[in-house]
């Protein structure tokens, strides 16, 4: 009987230093990196500057801050106007999207029942961005203004929004 033990005991240590002989591990680093946040503030107004409204029509200003008129808008020499401007930060070198609005209302500064539409917004760069090495981009906007028949004489303001978002 202690021969048979022993026999028992010396299988088993050899079936355990087997299963041992068959198994291996192995160590991994793990990592991770938050970007920096990504962030867009307005440094320049979209101004549409001076014109006569006559019978209507648009004032387009581009992105690169040119300005037409169509219909019988006159555009006035004295105030050009300009594209508005946004500063885009984050982390170098990164690409976003960038959502323009579909439309905006400016309001007369004295009767808020005399308004004009704002659409056709575009912008520079266009849909989408690249921050450059020092993680930083400027990012111009433009739109079409829709002037009325007689429009009212006088300031018209309202606002509008622009966001950006990592790709």
């Amino acid at each position: 009987m202690k021969k048979a033990a022993v026999v028992a005991a010396l299988t088993l240590s050899v079936a355990i230093l087997s299963a041992d002989a068959h198994a291996a591990q192995a160590t991994s680093n793990a990592s991770a990196e938050v970007m920096t946040p990504i962030s867009i503030s307005n440094t320049a107004a979209l101004r549409f500057g001076k014109f006569s409204a006559l019978t209507g029509g648009t004032v387009v200003l581009t992105a690169a801050g040119g300005r037409s008129a169509t219909g019988a808008v006159v555009l006035s020499s004295t105030d050009t106007g300009g594209a508005a401007s946004f500063s885009v930060t984050g982390d170098a070198n990164a690409t976003y999207a960038i959502t323009l609005p579909n439309s905006a209302t400016l309001t007369h500064g004295t009767d808020n029942t005399k308004t004009m539409s704002v659409g056709t917004f575009t912008s520079n760069p266009s849909g989408t961005g690249t921050l450059s090495a020092g993680g930083a981009q400027t990012l111009t906007v433009g739109a079409t203004l829709t002037v009325g028949n007689a429009q009212t004489t006088g300031s018209y303001s309202g606002t509008f929004d622009v966001s950006v978002e990592y790709n």
